[in-house]
C-alpha cells in the first residue's frame, strides 16, 4: 500500500523530470524565437520540445494519483486536497497576472497586448484560468487543463462515483483525438474553442500518468532498470528526431505520440527509483520543486532577452542558454525563498 510519499525516492526522482520538462519548453519557445528572426538554434532539433507540455499533463496525473489516491480510497481528504492544489496553481498565476498587470494599466498599454486587450466580461476567466480565458502565459492553457483535472480528482473524494464522470469526459476525449487524427470534422470546434478544451485530447494523458500509479501499486517492475531507462529515453530522443527533422508531422498526434513516450519515461524513472538504495539528491532534483515558476515566468524572460539580443549576435546561442540557466535560478529562488514560506502560512490557517 502507497502512503504518504513526499520524501521517498520515487517522489524526488520525478523532480528530476520536472526539471526536464521544464529546460525542454524553454530551449522550445527559444527555438520559436530564433525561426521568427529566421535563423536556427540548435540545428532546429528542439522544436519537439513542446512534448515538455505532454510530459507535464502525464507527470501531474502520476502525482495527484501518488500522492492523493488515498484521499479516494477513505473518502475523506478533499479540504486538504484542493487547498493544497488550487493554492499552488493560483498564488503564482495571480501574482504573473498583478505585475504585468500593474505595468499595463499604469505606464505603457503595448508592454503587454494580450494583458491590454483582455475586455471586462473576459476578466473572470482569465482570473480563474477558465476554458477559453486570454492567454496571459504561454503555458496558462496546459494549467486550465490542470486546474480541470484536480476539479474531477476532488469531486471523486467527496464521492467515488463521480468517477464515472472521468470515463465519460476520457471516452469523449478519447473519440475527440479519434477526430483530430482522422476525419478532423471537429464537433467541439478548433483547439481554440472552450468546448474543445474540455475534451481535449490531452485528458487522456492524465489517465496515461494514473496508469503509470496503478502499474506501480499492482507491483507491475522492470527488474533490468538501466536498460529499461536506456530505451525509454532513446525512444524520447527518437520520437523528437522524428518530429523535429520534418520526418513526420507528430502535431495532431501528439497525445499517441508525444504522451505515449512520455509515459514510457515517466514509468521507467518511477521503476529506476524503486531499486536505487537512497533518495537522490542533486541540482536537478533541487530544481524541480520549481518547475512551476519556471514555467510561468520564462516566456516573457526569453522573448526579451532573445529578440533584443541573443538572435541578433553569432554567439547569440550563449546568451539564450545563460538565460535559461539564470530562469532556472531565479525560479529556485523564488521557490524556496517566497512561495514555500508563503504556501506553508496558508496551508497552516486554511487547513
Amino acid at each position: 500500500m502507497i502512503t504518504d510519499p513526499r520524501e521517498n525516492k520515487t517522489y524526488v526522482a520525478l523532480q528530476i523530470l520536472y526539471t526536464f520538462l521544464a529546460s525542454l519548453l524553454m530551449v522550445y519557445h527559444a527555438t520559436q524565437h530564433y525561426n521568427i528572426e529566421g535563423k536556427d538554434l540548435f540545428w532546429n532539433f528542439f522544436t519537439f520540445g513542446e512534448m515538455g507540455e505532454d510530459l507535464l499533463f502525464v507527470l501531474m496525473g502520476f502525482t495527484v494519483f501518488y500522492t492523493s489516491w488515498h484521499f479516494v480510497e477513505k473518502g475523506r481528504g478533499y479540504k486538504k486536497f484542493m487547498v493544497y492544489t488550487l493554492s499552488r496553481i493560483f498564488m503564482v498565476y495571480w501574482a504573473l497576472i498583478a505585475i504585468p498587470g500593474f505595468i499595463v494599466w499604469n505606464i505603457n498599454p503595448e508592454l503587454h497586448a494580450s494583458i491590454a486587450n483582455i475586455k471586462a466580461d473576459e476578466w473572470w476567466q482569465t482570473f480563474m484560468m477558465w476554458f477559453g480565458h486570454p492567454r496571459i502565459a504561454v503555458i496558462t492553457w496546459v494549467l486550465t487543463q490542470l486546474v480541470f483535472f484536480s476539479l474531477l480528482f476532488g469531486l471523486a473524494i467527496l464521492n467515488r462515483k463521480f468517477i464515472y464522470l472521468w470515463y465519460f469526459v476520457l471516452g469523449v476525449s478519447l473519440l475527440n483525438l479519434i477526430d483530430r487524427v482522422t476525419l478532423q470534422i471537429q464537433p467541439f470546434g478548433d483547439v481554440t474553442d472552450a468546448w474543445f478544451k474540455v475534451f481535449s485530447p490531452h485528458n487522456l494523458e492524465f489517465a496515461f500518468g494514473a496508469g503509470v500509479f496503478f502499474l506501480l501499486k499492482k507491483g507491475y517492475l522492470v527488474k533490468n532498470y538501466k536498460l529499461f531507462l536506456l530505451f525509454a529515453v532513446l525512444a524520447l530522443i527518437g520520437v523528437g528526431a522524428i518530429h523535429s527533422q520534418g520526418i513526420h508531422n507528430l502535431y495532431n498526434s501528439r497525445v499517441l505520440s508525444f504522451g505515449i513516450v512520455s509515459m514510457l519515461i515517466t514509468y521507467a524513472v518511477v521503476n529506476y527509483a524503486r531499486f536505487i538504495d537512497k533518495t537522490p539528491s542533486n541540482i536537478f532534483v533541487k530544481l524541480g520543486e520549481a518547475e512551476y515558476i519556471m514555467l510561468l515566468i520564462h516566456g516573457p524572460i526569453l522573448s526579451i532577452v532573445d529578440f533584443r539580443f541573443a538572435t541578433k549576435y553569432e554567439i547569440g546561442w550563449l546568451i539564450t542558454l545563460a538565460t535559461i540557466f539564470m530562469i532556472l535560478t531565479i525560479s529556485y529562488f523564488i521557490r524556496t525563498k517566497i512561495e514555500a514560506p508563503v504556501l506553508g502560512f496558508v496551508y497552516k490557517k486554511l487547513m
